[in-house]
């Protein structure tokens, strides 16, 4: 199937992106600072008048193709468990990605707020966010490498690396559940104390007057 071909294909472009996201998120590990000034120098390769406008078409490609792909894999069955493992966290990547868009459309271009370490932070500074927003980290991230696991898992199986394919995955999986941990328990401040600026403040407040954190 052509659309299956391109969403493979798109979906290789894209990671390159997730990869600076990922390198981005976990240099929060060192500090506010550094997530900042990592995320600065990275910007200048994805966050330009060429490059940004390629990216973001990359990414609601990818989510087109990936819903008419889910919904064509519902249709004709998920009897096995690997295809219920791709189908479900390919929906919940989905869904992980529309929301992660529209709030970045509000923050940055509504709010004309700069997207840095306060924008995840904010909304891990405390209840009622951290109801909603540690579940949505957490199952967003460990979502997105069961995928990639399941693409990585299919590839081996066509080359004839059975054995392979099975840890592959496996490695995948554990991989994004370490990820996830390590990010939402910066955002949290395990690492160390977070002071929200001003502004990312105002910007909590317009959905809870007068939360604090």
């Amino acid at each position: 199937m052509i659309a299956r071909k391109i969403h493979r294909w798109n979906g290789a472009v894209f990671a390159a992106f997730l990869l600076l996201h990922f390198i981005t998120h976990l240099s929060g590990l060192w500090g506010v600072n550094t997530y900042n000034a990592t995320q600065d120098a990275l910007r200048m390769i994805y966050r330009n008048p060429v490059i940004e406008p390629l990216v973001l078409a990359s990414a609601l490609v990818q989510m087109g193709l990936g819903l008419k792909l889910l919904i064509a894999r519902v249709r004709r069955g998920l009897r096995e468990p690997w295809a219920r493992a791709q189908v479900i966290s390919g929906g919940m990547v989905l869904y992980f990605m529309t929301e992660h868009l529209i709030a970045l459309v509000l923050a940055r271009w509504v709010d004309g707020l700069d997207t840095n370490f306060y924008w995840p932070a904010s909304v891990m500074s405390g209840a009622p966010f951290t109801w909603y927003f540690i579940p949505y980290y957490s199952l967003g991230v460990i979502a997105l490498f069961v995928h990639l696991g399941c693409a990585l898992r299919l590839i081996l199986l066509r080359w004839g690396a059975r054995g392979q394919a099975r840890a592959a995955f496996w490695g995948i999986v554990l991989a994004g559940i370490t990820v996830a941990w390590l990010i939402v328990a910066m955002l949290l401040g395990a690492f160390y104390e977070i002071t929200l600026p001003p502004e990312w403040l105002a910007y909590l407040h317009q959905f809870v007057p007068g939360f604090t954190p």
